[in-house]
């Protein structure tokens, strides 16, 4: 018996005649955003790079002695926030997009998880555009980018997936019950601080530190370091850890959504 074959439109349930609306959307999501900016696009690069600034100019001397040997600060702080924005950027984004095309799904047929995973590609996006500045701050703190650089892109996939499929979920919670949009942006709040954005984790007690390591963020984190500057540790195990997790966070969302959209698609 011949397995399947295991490919985008199998994970996602997406035809091949809804690429181009994808595409779309995805222009859509990142072009919109800065509309009225006059940067525009730009704040991709100058928000990881204003709030880095920020934590380091409030963090560095209470964290910077206590990093592993041959680990900077800048940029170890800066892959955590830019990580960060990527997984709120589109963990939200993505909650929020079913509800703000509301009035496309009542009056064209098109598959209604097609506009929460064109948000997490759009952060997705946005996500490789900041890797940018993070580049330039590498270089200037004197360190050196890894041959294991083009993982970062499977991280990123990784990534999509896993907020695509908690979004698809927050989704329909969002538009059966208002207050869930407060209780999440608490959620996200509390998450910042279980994740060694601007910390390292071996200055936590042995508790607080399986804590933290239970923290699915906190292995993209640790592998995003390790691909890019090598400013942290990453096994195959942790790669092999984030691709069960994220197919199976999106594989869960998925049906969740597809379980509960017939019956919130009228609250619309």
């Amino acid at each position: 018996m011949r397995a399947k074959k295991v490919s985008l439109y199998s994970l996602t349930g997406f035809s091949k005649n809804n690429l181009q609306l994808l595409r779309l959307l995805i222009q859509q999501e990142l072009t919109l955003r800065y509309k009225r900016s006059v940067i525009g696009i730009g704040w991709t690069l100058l928000n990881p790079m204003l709030t880095s600034f920020v934590l380091w100019i409030v963090f560095s001397f209470l964290f910077v002695g206590k990093l592993e040997a041959g680990q900077q600060f800048a940029p170890y702080l800066m892959a955590g926030v830019l990580l960060n924005a990527f997984f709120n950027q589109g963990l939200l984004q993505a909650a929020n997009s079913i509800a703000a095309n509301g009035g496309v799904l009542t009056k064209v047929s098109v598959p209604p998880r097609i506009f929460a995973f064109a948000a997490s590609l759009a952060a997705f996006i946005n996500f490789l555009i900041g890797l940018i500045p993070l580049a330039v701050v590498v270089y200037l703190s004197g360190q050196t980018f890894t041959i294991a650089f083009p993982l970062i892109f499977v991280i990123g996939l990784f990534m999509t997936f896993f907020t695509a499929g908690i979004g698809l979920a927050l989704s329909v919670i969002f538009i059966r019950f208002e207050d869930a949009k407060n209780i999440v942006n608490v959620l996200l709040l509390i998450l910042i601080y279980l994740t060694p954005i601007f910390y390292p984790i071996g200055i936590l007690d042995d508790r607080m530190q399986q804590i933290v390591g239970f923290n699915p963020l906190t292995s993209f984190l640790d592998a995003f370091r390790w691909a890019f500057s090598d400013n942290a540790t990453a096994t195959w195990q942790d790669f092999l850890y984030l691709a069960l997790v994220s197919i199976t966070t999106f594989a869960i969302g998925n049906l969740f959504f597809k379980r509960r959209w017939s019956k919130t698609i009228a609250m619309l």
